[in-house]
């Protein structure tokens, strides 16, 4: 069964929180490989460092990867499949929300991530792409609001790094789009982990729906 995880972000140091670290132990085992899919697929140096950095908060939590690949420009179309049809996790990094969503449709990827089972991770731009309608705001990476077909892993729309009610622009913008949307603003440290038919919630996130908001109570 494949295991999809949303995060907004984590605190450099620290990494992974207790919740996520306990969920990771159980979908991912060490000796495997992870595939990193960048957002800002020509800045190698940007993308190589966040990848060390997230194979850290790996390592912390006990989990060893036998190899790991980014896929960036650096890397030929069948080069890309390849390493998707072949891993065992897959990371879709955060940065440029539509610039990563339109890498991945002009090298083919979208249907090889639609078509592939195991653990997938999203952070920021690419938890938010890996939703079935995806909403980049204009507070985001961008000037306007984008709403587009997604990767339709999750039927979860996210805001990723949400401060709370006090950040009105952020909200006023939410409030707008949840007239249509569903939409779950996430705080960083919060994390959104869906096995099978069964979401659970961990950290401070937000329901909007027609412009209301409520926070989503934790769940196991």
């Amino acid at each position: 069964m494949s295991a999809y995880y949303l995060f907004s972000d984590f605190d450099i140091d620290k990494g992974f929180t207790a919740d996520v670290r306990n969920n990771l132990l159980i979908d991912i085992k060490s000796d495997l490989k992870i595939v990193f899919i960048a957002s800002s697929p020509d800045c190698f140096e940007v993308t190589d460092k966040y990848a060390k950095r997230y194979l850290g908060w790996f390592s912390d939590i006990g989990i060893n990867f036998k190899s790991s690949k980014v896929i960036d420009n650096r890397m030929k179309k069948n080069e890309m499949l390849e390493h998707i049809r072949d891993t065992s996790v897959i990371f879709l990094m955060g940065g440029p929300t539509l610039i990563q969503f339109d890498f991945l449709r002009k090298n083919e990827l979208l249907k090889a991530l639609k078509e592939y089972e195991g653990c997938v991770l999203g952070l920021s731009a690419g938890a938010i792409n890996m939703a079935k309608v995806a909403i980049c705001t204009a507070e985001g990476d961008q000037d306007k609001t984008e709403i587009y077909g997604g990767l339709n892993l999750v039927d979860i729309s996210i805001e990723p790094h949400f401060k709370g009610r006090g950040d009105e622009t952020n909200l006023n913008e939410l409030l707008k789009i949840s007239e249509e949307h569903d939409i779950y603003a996430m705080c960083d440290n919060g994390a959104i982990l869906c096995r099978g038919n069964k979401a659970f919630f961990y950290g401070d996130i937000y329901l909007i729906t027609k412009r209301n908001i409520e926070k989503v109570a934790y769940k196991y």
